[in-house]
């Protein structure tokens, strides 16, 4: 048992494979629109994703920015975990690690549902999202979002000043939440993760291809 260690998880890019909730927002989006959609190579594009942060993006008469957050409300059932998520999350919890996720997007209820149906949900102590975020926090950059609704789940879930913290993630926010909390920051080459450096300050502390290796870095010697 390994009581002393606590693992903060993000969600989308880590723990949830969100493409095809995104390719199936963008299709129905085209649909109701009566245009045709491009290509899903450019959908799932990195352009195409700062085309609709931005705001410049639109489909037929919608800003796309002012419905992306369906993308979690609404097609969270069209995501599934990464390969080697539930094993990892199962012996991280059976080993008494406690665990929480930490999302700076939205969708708290679809989250806790999606865990469920994984057979996973049991083991998170806190599922938060910006959906929990006082006022919601729409002007919140990513990272002050993940910041402040961490230390609320540290609290929450009985974390200690003195026991071992992971923060888990594929951004650069992830990094800056794990430098924040003074954690040691592991980060996944899955969803954004190959963008991030290889190595501290700017990357993470540890690098894997994805959550699968984790229970080896966690429980694993120091």
């Amino acid at each position: 048992m390994n009581p002393g260690t606590t693992v903060i998880l993000d969600r989308d890019g880590t723990l949830l494979d969100f493409y095809e909730m995104f390719h199936q927002f963008v299709l129905d989006l085209h649909r109701d629109e009566r245009v045709s959609p491009p290509p899903r190579e450019v959908v799932l594009g990195y352009a195409y994703w700062k085309a609709i942060t931005s705001g410049s993006l639109h489909i037929g008469g919608v800003r796309v920015l002012d419905r992306v957050d369906d993308v979690a409300h609404r097609y969270m059932a069209h995501g599934t975990l990464y390969e080697g998520a539930v094993p990892a999350i199962t012996a991280l919890f059976g080993a008494g690690v406690r665990l929480a996720l930490v999302s700076s997007w939205v969708g708290t209820a679809p989250t806790v549902e999606l865990l469920r149906r994984n057979g996973v949900g049991h083991c998170f102590g806190e599922v938060v999202t910006r959906d929990d975020l006082p006022g919601r926090g729409e002007d919140a950059s990513d990272a002050d979002v993940k910041i402040t609704l961490a230390r609320q789940a540290l609290v929450r879930i009985g974390h200690r000043t003195d026991d071992r913290l992971f923060v888990v993630g594929d951004t650069a926010a992830d990094v800056a939440l794990g430098r924040g909390l003074d954690a040691a920051v592991v980060g996944v080459r899955t969803g954004n993760g190959h963008m991030l450096p290889d190595a501290p300050p700017e990357g993470p502390d540890t690098m894997l291809p994805s959550v699968a290796g984790l229970v080896d870095v966690v429980l694993g010697p120091g």
